[in-house]
């Protein structure tokens, strides 16, 4: 789903938007994993049987990154975004494994303008990833820099 850019000053406490679906796929967290988290259970499928979980998982960072991209996909924060300063409340909350679709809900908590530099603000944002079953997978709250108006 495609947003129109929003500055600072068009984002108020409560309001929310949800992105497109993404389709998880076994390669991809495999690839992943291979990377940026080699634990066996991310890695290989017979391993995986053996793990924690029962079967292959994705990493919680790439479903972080993969939330982290739908949010971008929407254009929001095209031409807006000045970074942020951080995440708070990171929670995996149930696992994602192949063929999963996923999907990111972002409410705005809170707004807050600069004292010192009138051109930005903080925006804090709690996003909510679901799965095709409307389970929720992971949790995580960003604190996004915007520019104004101004």
């Amino acid at each position: 789903m495609k947003l129109k850019p929003m500055y600072f000053e068009d984002f108020s406490v409560g309001m929310s938007f949800d992105t497109d679906s993404t389709l998880i796929s076994k390669e991809e967290i495999v690839e992943f994993a291979s990377k940026y988290d080699p634990q066996t259970f991310h890695l290989d499928e017979d391993e995986a049987k053996k793990g924690p979980f029962g079967e292959l998982t994705s990493s919680g960072f790439m479903t972080l990154g993969k939330s982290f991209t739908q949010i971008f996909n929407t254009d929001i924060f095209n031409g807006t975004s000045m970074g942020a300063w951080g995440l708070d409340e990171l929670r995996w909350t149930k696992p994602v494994y192949p063929n999963d679709t996923l999907k990111t809900r972002v409410e705005v908590l809170e707004t807050k303008k600069s004292t010192k530099n009138p051109s930005k603000g903080t925006v804090r944002l709690k996003q909510t990833v679901t799965n095709q079953t409307n389970e929720v997978v992971m949790t995580w709250i960003s604190n996004s820099m915007l520019k104004t108006k101004e």
